[in-house]
């Protein structure tokens, strides 16, 4: 009877981690902005970008929860942080989280990776837990409070280029250029712009003609985007 039960119990588990599928990143084009538009952003933000991105759908968890008392049975606890949608079922997507821990009352307390939140796909009910994906089941000690993010996730091989603003000092503004390949280290340059000279700079092919900068907001006409070859 007791192997009966364990068999059962066993085969439970397994369909609920059947019935999950991975859910694909989203992979998307960037080359903005438009050109000839005129925009406006904030100090640090990029006034280029070019190349690829891949992301997942995810929530960003504002407060602790945990589940289970840790002498009974085990606690769960999920620290505050970003949570990707990494599988889903007919009816929920499940969001993975990294900082989440199990208390054991002979073992201690040791990450467990294999857990996080869930919810109905189309965002409605309450957002719950879960320790095997495909079982949506854990009530949270307190209600969780998440909003909808896009996590973005290494790209192997994907090339991206950044021109991002970083200020205005007198005359000069200045800019930092970032390229990442998802193959090593950011490759970075900061730049100086004299606008006494010009008001349209360059670099890489890039141009741009500034219109309004201070060391919050930069107002600019984009030119010209980034040589494709270079």
């Amino acid at each position: 009877m007791r192997a009966g039960l364990m068999i059962i119990l066993a085969g439970t588990l397994v369909c609920g981690c059947a019935s999950t599928q991975t859910i694909p990143p989203h992979i998307e084009q960037i080359d903005r902005p438009a050109l000839g538009a005129v925009v406006d952003i904030e100090l640090g933000e990029a006034a280029i970008a070019t190349g690829r991105r891949r992301s997942l759908p995810g929530l960003a968890l504002a407060n602790e929860l945990s589940w289970g008392d840790g002498v009974l049975r085990k606690r769960f606890t999920v620290a505050p942080g970003r949570l990707a949608g990494r599988q889903s079922d007919a009816r929920h997507i499940y969001y993975f989280s990294d900082r989440m821990t199990a208390r054991d009352p002979l073992f201690g307390t040791t990450p467990y990776a294999s857990g996080g939140l869930c919810r109905a796909k189309d965002g409605s009910g309450p957002v719950r837990g879960f320790i095997t994906p495909g079982q949506c089941v854990l009530t949270w000690n307190a209600t969780p409070q998440v909003r909808d993010i896009r996590i973005e996730e290494t790209d192997e091989g994907a090339r991206r280029r950044e021109l991002i603003y970083h200020g205005r000092a007198e005359d000069k503004v200045r800019f930092l250029y970032r390229e990442t390949t998802g193959e090593g280290a950011d490759q970075t340059q900061t730049i100086d712009y004299d606008l006494g000279d010009s008001a349209v700079i360059g670099f890489r092919g890039a141009r741009l003609e500034v219109l309004e900068a201070d060391n919050t907001r930069l107002r600019y006409r984009l030119l010209a985007s980034f040589d494709a070859d270079d």
